[in-house]
């Protein structure tokens, strides 16, 4: 068995009618690892019956729709029985006090398995995106984090394929930049964000973002194989976003609308040296 990206979610800031928050899932033989978890998350995974097979979480940053979900998925991790073991949850180690005060806000103290739900759930590591190390984040998947550029601390995300090395991007919330390019790199799969038709200097380089037209240009840039638009909040402009992402990458690149539902194989669909010449 190959692994897989399932689509959970992709609505930028809130959930919205069709579409939970940011979420997606990769499935291998030996378990699941999250990718983020915004609202609305946590019910995708059980309409899916995958909560059980959860062996990482990775949240990208701290800002609520990509993680505000972690309450409610330690909540059902913890109760009514606890599992055997904490999930191993990956983010910035600049944000690692996020689980310390969401566990405040959320604890039940009458509860023993709740009180404190996020440190009991998960067993919370650190990503240092100063320097970028892969490491095995499930039997046969390995991941390396790069410090992307927005807001708050925020890790543009590698996966590869160990058998394979067939390799998956996600942007996380960024501007263009060294960090994104690296993460990007030659990736078989590429989930970038596009929160923006249009927008200012403040709304890219500032906070941290990227229309249609600098995905597609990140896309092309990094030679990726397919370019997965995603993390658009209005999803009537989502036509023209992926419009505009599909023209600035051009070929070969397939741009596609990341749609929740949508399932892909995780796999070497082009080889590097075609893709670096152009075929």
């Amino acid at each position: 068995m190959t692994w897989t990206l399932d689509i959970l979610g992709v609505a930028a800031t809130a959930p919205v009618a069709g579409s939970a928050a940011s979420g997606y899932l990769l499935r291998g033989p030996h378990g699941s690892v999250l990718v983020d978890c915004g609202p609305g998350i946590v019910r995708e995974l059980a309409e899916r019956g995958a909560l059980d097979d959860l062996v990482a979480v990775v949240v990208t940053h701290r800002h609520a729709d990509h993680a505000l979900d972690l309450g409610a998925l330690a909540f059902r991790l913890q109760f009514p029985r606890p599992r055997e073991s904490r999930v191993p949850l990956h983010l910035p180690a600049e944000s690692l006090d996020y689980v310390e005060s969401f566990d405040e806000l959320i604890g039940i103290p009458t509860v023993p398995t709740l009180q404190a739900p996020l440190a009991q759930a998960f067993d919370v590591r650190g990503l240092d995106l100063a320097t970028p190390t892969p490491f095995e984040v499930a039997p046969g998947l390995r991941l390396t984090a790069f410090a992307a550029h927005h807001a708050v601390p925020s890790a543009s995300l590698r996966f590869e394929d160990a058998d394979t090395g067939a390799t998956i991007a996600f942007s996380s919330d960024t501007s263009d930049c060294p960090g994104l390019r690296a993460a990007a790199h030659e990736a078989d799969l590429f989930v970038c964000e596009a929160t923006y038709l249009s927008a200012t200097p403040q709304e890219l380089e500032g906070h941290g973002h990227l229309t249609g037209q600098g995905a597609g240009r990140v896309a092309a840039g990094s030679r990726v194989g397919t370019l997965l638009v995603s993390h658009i909040a209005d999803q009537a402009i989502a036509p023209r976003i992926l419009a505009d992402a599909a023209g600035a990458a051009g070929t070969p690149v397939s741009t596609l609308l990341a749609r929740p539902g949508a399932r892909f194989p995780l796999e070497r669909r082009t080889p590097a040296r075609e893709r670096a010449a152009g075929r």
